[in-house]
C-alpha cells in the first residue's frame, strides 16, 4: 500500500450496517484509502460509530499495518543476506507521555508502534538487527501555521520548536555502528516539550 498516493473514495448508499456501501468501506478503508460517503434516513448514532470505525481503520492501515509489513519483509531479507547489523527505526508521537484528547485513533495506532517496536526487538535482536522508535515530538514542518508556531514555542524550555534535522541527527545515529547496543527504545526527542 502507497497511501501517498492519496487515493479518495466516495461511496454513495452506505446508510446501514449491512449495505454493500458499508462492505466497500471497510475495505478500501483498510487499504488505507481515505473515505468520503453518503448515507439516507440512517440513525446518526451508527453512522458516527461507524465514521469512527473507518477512521481507525484508515489510521491502522497507514501508521500500523505498514510498519508492522515493512519490518517483517526487512527481517525476512536481512536473514537471506551475509549483513551482520541491521536498523529498524521507526516514527511514533509520545502517546505514552499524556493523552491527546480528540486524537484517539492516532494516539492509539501510534502508541501500537510503541508496543511493537519493543517487542520486535527482542525478536530480532539475535539476528543482530535493533529496532527502536523516534519521537520528534512538534516538529517545524509543512503542517505548521505561524498561530501553531506562536501556540507552541512558549512550551519549549530550550527556547525554539523541533527541526527536522534534530530527528535526522537521532535517526542518523541510531543507524551508525555507535548504537549497535541500543535497542526496545522509545526515544523522546522534543527539546524537553512541555504537555500541559
Amino acid at each position: 500500500m502507497n497511501h501517498s498516493q492519496n487515493k479518495i473514495a466516495l461511496i454513495t448508499g452506505a446508510s446501514s450496517p449491512r449495505d454493500i456501501g458499508i462492505a466497500i468501506c471497510r475495505k478500501l478503508a483498510s487499504q488505507g484509502i481515505d473515505i468520503f460517503f453518503t448515507h439516507w434516513k440512517s440513525d446518526i448514532t451508527w453512522i458516527e460509530k461507524f465514521q469512527q470505525e473507518i477512521v481507525n481503520m484508515v489510521h491502522y492501515a497507514v501508521n500500523m499495518r505498514s510498519t508492522f509489513l515493512l519490518s517483517v519483509e526487512f527481517a525476512r531479507l536481512f536473514e537471506k543476506s551475509t549483513l551482520e547489523t541491521g536498523r529498524i527505526i521507526n516514527m511514533t508521537s509520545g502517546q505514552e507521555l499524556g493523552p491527546m484528547p480528540g486524537e484517539l485513533a492516532y494516539a492509539a495506532t501510534k502508541g501500537a508502534i510503541s508496543a511493537f517496536t519493543r517487542s520486535l526487538s527482542a525478536e530480532l535482536a539475535p539476528l543482530g538487527i535493533t529496532v527502536n522508535a523516534v519521537n520528534p515530538g512538534p516538529t517545524d514542518s509543512t503542517w505548521m501555521t505561524d498561530e501553531i508556531r506562536e501556540h507552541l514555542l512558549p512550551k519549549f524550555p530550550m527556547g525554539r520548536i523541533g527541526l527536522p534535522e534534530d530527528v535526522a541527527r537521532l535517526i542518523a545515529f541510531l543507524a551508525s555502528d555507535d548504537a549497535n547496543w541500543i535497542t526496545g527504545q522509545i526515544i523522546h526527542s522534543e527539546g524537553g516539550f512541555i504537555r500541559s
